[in-house]
């Protein structure tokens, strides 16, 4: 998988304002990889990740496409190569890497992402092949490793914060009804004494998601013009500083706002408002900390399964790239083996070919899997070039009725 790379930002790198500068930079409708020379990549875009996983132009690894595509970007991001880019595809797909291990929502949102790419046209063989193995591996995963309950998501960091600030409960707004407004608000729901409004653009959109929940709903224009007494706010919408100081000026029994939005959705001049706490990935992160550190056991076991089945794929994946450079190594010592001794039986020359190549097609599937496909291509040239001489060399002899052929040991290119 040398020809796979991941770019990107998360709550681990950057922070809140890495991911909101890379929002801005990524997305399928933006064609800076394809002007850059990439004929395939994915962006993965959610609250708390921003990545960029692509197919490599022949003579680029990790760290060039990384020049290439993020040099105006003001954050530095990581950047995983070959097989390291897949491992770490399948951690995020997973939710290992997540702010919230055992989140439901990321693994969704990542076969979202690769159904986006594929309809945009922007997945390629080797994109192809890394996505439909991570989205398998996690599936497995998170069906034999119990990590979270159903429904965890990013909000369930919160919520705690949340009960402490409202022990009685209380009136909860929860701007946005898409998926991560859904499960703040589903989670929300359930919690003794809260009253909810789903506020979403779409009034329809929150009645629906209201009328399930047995809640009370609004259009985010009425609520932003005149909103309803709230105790707290949790914000999942897609609208940069939507929550300001004038909107909580009219709510002044707001204690707690947690926003969940990708950019964030509260005005940096609300966080500096007294009596009022505000949550966001910057502040959760202590939360996930403590909550991954409880999960310690699970998650080493969710890892294990994970390289197990890694190592499967890759090992499946190497076997099939080299497929025709193994038919070509037995084809090249099946023409040998016929022209040095013409009156040997096809099926003994096959027999014979077959023999002589079991050793370097091992080599061959050893060099690749240790150094990658490339250093296979090499591997193939040297053994291919050193045995076109010695055939030549034993040209005179095969007249003689010489019955015995050995390959040269191929050279040792790693040490050359």
């Amino acid at each position: 998988m040398e020809q796979l790379a991941l770019i990107g930002v998360s709550h681990k790198r950057g922070g809140a304002a890495a991911l909101e500068a890379w929002q801005s930079t990524f997305s399928l409708a933006d064609e800076a990889p394809r002007r850059a020379g990439f004929s395939e990549w994915v962006p993965i875009i959610t609250c708390n990740r921003c990545d960029l996983v692509v197919a490599l132009p022949k003579g680029m690894d990790a760290l060039g496409a990384r020049e290439a595509l993020a040099a105006n970007v003001p954050f530095r991001p990581y950047a995983y190569g070959g097989d390291g880019a897949l491992e770490q595809l399948t951690r995020i797909a997973t939710s290992l890497d997540s702010l919230n291990p055992g989140e439901d929502q990321i693994m969704a949102q990542v076969r979202g992402a690769f159904a986006a790419a594929q309809a945009a046209g922007s997945v390629g063989p080797t994109t192809h092949f890394a996505f439909q193995t991570a989205l398998k591996i996690a599936k497995k995963v998170r069906r034999e490793v119990p990590l979270a309950p159903l429904n965890t998501s990013l909000f369930s960091l919160a919520r705690p914060e949340l009960e402490r600030v409202l022990p009685h409960g209380g009136t909860v707004a929860v701007l946005g009804a898409g998926e991560m407004g859904a499960l703040a608000a589903k989670s929300l729901s359930a919690q003794a004494g809260v009253e909810l409004i789903v506020v979403n653009r779409s009034v329809e959109r929150a009645r629906q998601l209201a009328k399930h929940l047995g809640a009370k709903s609004s259009s985010l224009e009425a609520f932003l013009a005149a909103p309803p007494p709230v105790d707290a706010l949790v914000c999942a919408t897609p609208v940069r500083g939507i929550v300001d100081r004038t909107l909580v000026q009219l709510l002044p029994d707001l204690k707690l706002i947690v926003d969940l939005g990708l950019p964030r959705n509260v005005h940096s001049e609300v966080l500096e408002l007294p009596n009022l706490r505000v949550l966001d990935v910057d502040t959760l992160q202590d939360a996930g900390k403590m909550r991954r550190e409880t999960l310690y056991g699970r998650l080493a076991e969710a890892e294990a399964l994970m390289q197990r089945e890694l190592d499967s794929a890759l090992e499946g994946w190497t076997e099939r790239q080299l497929g025709p450079s193994i038919t070509k190594l037995r084809q090249h010592y099946l023409d040998t083996v016929r022209r040095t001794l013409p009156d040997m039986s096809a099926g003994e020359a096959e027999r014979l070919a077959h023999r002589f190549a079991r050793v370097p097609v091992q080599g061959l599937r050893a060099v690749a899997r240790s150094y990658g496909l490339g250093a296979a291509e090499t591997f193939l040239g040297e053994t291919l070039l050193g045995e076109a001489g010695l055939s030549e060399i034993r040209s005179g002899d095969a007249a003689a009725g010489a019955g015995r052929l050995e390959p040269d040991r191929p050279r040792d290119w790693a040490r050359e």
